[in-house]
């Protein structure tokens, strides 16, 4: 597992938060096959409006990671999210 790559989609999600006020417990973190469908399809996120962010990683192993880093600092999990995924979103609930 690269902890340069976990580093790197972690900094870039924590920079994105932060732009909108980096109150984490207005997040939610799940990693899936396909981002975008889940984002914008199962959860009806507006692409313009809405506050979201996701990143492919190159292992299931990194993006559950990456999920878990979020959860432990107070973001929402997504229930439904497959451990066998590598796409990691945020979005703002």
């Amino acid at each position: 597992m690269s902890e340069n790559e976990v580093e790197i989609i972690k900094s870039e999600m924590k920079e994105y938060v932060s732009g909108w006020g980096r109150k984490y417990s207005e997040w939610c973190v799940g990693v899936t096959e396909n981002a975008k469908h889940r984002l914008f399809g199962d959860y009806h996120v507006n692409e313009k409006n809405d506050a979201w962010i996701y990143r492919a990683a190159s292992s299931s192993d990194i993006a559950r990671k990456i999920e878990l880093y979020f959860i432990d600092i107070g973001t929402k999990s997504d229930p439904r999210t497959k451990n066998e995924y590598a796409e990691i979103y945020l979005y703002k609930v």
